[in-house]
């Protein structure tokens, strides 16, 4: 009877050592499918990214070519600011906004029924724009405002529906004394 004791004995230790074996495989094979899940999340969010750079990289860029305040509307002094469109696809819609100490808005269309001669607005839309295209951005600016760090904001759409915001800053400072003789008028 010991040698079936031996026997059921060793029986027991080697199903315990097979429980323990299986166990551990379960849990190396458990640990091997979250890393793949992991590494499967973390491909997932590189390409995410790699594709949002590659959309952000086709997309507008733009420029200022010049920033200058204007006085000679008394009532109202303004900034124009020249932006350039440098690359990018076609644009339908290039909506612009300004912020900045001294910024009041952007100065809209005509308007001959208004003391100030035109509709201040939240923002503009420069309309259609092209790589090369120049713009010419209109900013109201506070009474006292001389000079003005403008902040711009497009908000750009092209023929597909596409859309990107890009941001400009700017010092408007007013433009030289003109020489002798010629008169100081708005230039754009």
């Amino acid at each position: 009877m010991e040698g079936e004791l031996i026997t059921a004995i060793v029986a027991v230790v080697v199903s315990v050592v097979g429980i323990i074996y299986t166990s551990v495989q379960t849990q190396t094979a458990k640990d091997a499918a979250k890393a793949a899940q992991d590494q499967v999340k973390l491909m997932r969010r590189q390409i995410e990214t790699e594709e949002r750079d590659r959309f952000e990289n086709r997309g507008p860029l733009f420029s200022v070519e010049r920033a200058y305040t204007d006085e000679s509307n008394v009532n109202v002094p303004r900034a124009l600011v020249k932006v350039k469109q440098g690359s990018g696809p076609r644009l339908v819609s290039v909506v612009v906004s300004a912020t900045g100490d001294g910024v009041d808005g952007m100065r809209g269309a005509y308007d001959s029924n208004s003391a100030l001669e035109y509709r201040r607005e939240r923002s503009i839309d420069l309309g259609t724009s092209t790589p090369g295209a120049l713009h010419d951005v209109y900013v109201d600016l506070d009474f006292h405002t001389r000079r003005a760090d403008v902040h711009l904001t497009l908000a750009c759409v092209d023929e597909v529906g596409a859309r990107w915001v890009r941001s400009l800053g700017t010092r408007a400072e007013p433009e030289p004394e003109p020489p002798r003789g010629s008169s100081r008028r708005f230039r754009g």
